[in-house]
């Protein structure tokens, strides 16, 4: 695993810079300068924050701190779960990939097993401004599969990949090709394991776009926090898979959080689901993810926990008596635009509890709940068509929790 540090020395600095935001799990949001992060608590201003209280902080910054480590040439590998990491790739073979992360005070050489690895797409900004990214999410071929810059794929099982050759066993004997020619490896999906996440973690989004899991912070005497990788270890530490490393606060985007006292919705089953199309076929809702493809956003800012739906949906699920409130944020994700119309509604019991009114594309997030659930049996999420039947309706539900208060 590798050790992240924030040295928070650096706050005040970075502060001058930008804003913070922290989102209660009732919903309450505070917004000021997070001047103290430890294990248990974070200051925000003057006031002392529990961290099992927290859903997300977010910092939004100027442009220029913002764009602070971005990388045209940076490849990026994508794990299995969502997290990603951008950057410098350097060998992969049949163990691991290895790769260098720029964005750090100093950069960093990580090693992935390549069983957390789905994808590992070569430069993609530059394939990105062509009209050419894939589609990594495949399913049914058990082998690995490079897709090439002039359109064509080899399937086989990959040897490696170094700095300019990639090497791949195919059914018709072995390949080699050039690797500037070569956009995305595919890795074989029989292959790939989650890593297994404690209870409580954290899921950071960095100015790169990295998106990386995490055990909670770690503090200690120098006045650091420390984030322990999951997933990813660290090259050349003292201690195998282990190392400290200092990371500018102007790079972390946001922290969110994962604990015990909520229960959030995307990793529950519902009871019933039912999508009425306006016209075409039915479009099931997306756990942790857009219904237009890809991760949730709004406004830029990723959410890691969250439902994706089109109009008309309903999700029901049955409650047990142990929680007490329903939080959450609503909006039109950003692969809509500004297209979209949509109206969301709450039910608890088949009774209307909370309606957003007409909710439309490039907008903020509205705020839902605390909505009482006291003695509740059912509580049921609506998406419904708003004036131009379903066009645009990338309807998102961020962060949908059952609160324990």
């Amino acid at each position: 695993m590798g050790m992240l540090a924030i040295p928070l020395t650096l706050v005040a600095d970075a502060q001058m810079d930008s804003r913070d935001q922290v989102e209660l799990i009732d919903g309450e949001s505070i917004v000021g300068r997070v001047v103290e992060f430890r294990r248990d608590v974070v200051l925000v201003d003057r006031r002392t924050v529990p961290v099992e209280r927290i859903v997300r902080w977010d910092r939004f910054a100027t442009a220029r701190k913002e764009g602070a480590g971005r990388g045209h040439g940076a490849d990026e590998v994508l794990l299995v779960g969502g997290d990603r990491l951008r950057c410098r790739v350097q060998t992969i073979d049949l163990e691991c990939v290895v790769a260098r992360w720029d964005l750090l005070a100093s950069p960093t050489v990580f090693r992935v097993p390549l069983e957390h690895v789905r994808a590992v797409m070569f430069s993609p900004r530059k394939v990105a401004r062509i009209g050419r990214r894939p589609n990594v999410d495949r399913v049914g071929l058990s082998a690995d599969e490079l897709l090439l810059r002039g359109g064509d794929r080899l399937v086989g099982e990959l040897k490696s990949v170094g700095a300019d050759m990639v090497e791949l066993t195919t059914a018709v004997g072995p390949r080699r090709v050039a690797r500037k020619s070569v956009a995305t490896l595919l890795v074989n999906s029989d292959l790939q394991v989650m890593v297994q996440r404690p209870k409580p973690h954290v899921r950071i989004a960095f100015s790169d776009g990295s998106r990386l899991t995490a055990t909670r912070p770690i503090s200690d005497e120098n006045r650091l926090i420390g984030l322990e990788f999951l997933g990813i270890e660290t090259v050349g530490a003292a201690v195998s898979g282990k190392a400290r490393v200092d990371v500018p606060l102007p790079v972390i985007r946001s922290v969110q959080f994962f604990g015990e006292r909520i229960l959030r919705l995307a990793t529950r089953t519902p009871e019933r689901v039912v999508h009425t199309p306006f016209l075409g076929t039915v479009r099931p809702p997306v756990i942790d993810g857009s219904i237009g493809g890809g991760p949730l956003e709004v406004g830029g800012r990723w959410s890691a926990s969250g439902l994706g739906m089109t109009s008309r949906t309903q999700m029901t699920w049955l409650l047990d008596g142990r929680h007490r409130w329903f939080c959450s944020r609503v909006a039109i994700d950003d692969t809509a635009g500004a297209s979209g119309d949509v109206v969301f509604r709450v039910l608890v019991d088949g009774r209307r509890v909370w309606s957003s009114g007409p909710v439309r594309g490039g907008r903020a997030p509205r705020k839902l709940g605390p909505v009482d659930l006291s003695g509740a049996r059912k509580l049921t999420l609506v998406v419904d068509f708003g004036r131009r039947a379903d066009v645009g309706d990338h309807a998102a539900w961020l962060d949908p929790r059952l609160v324990v208060e």
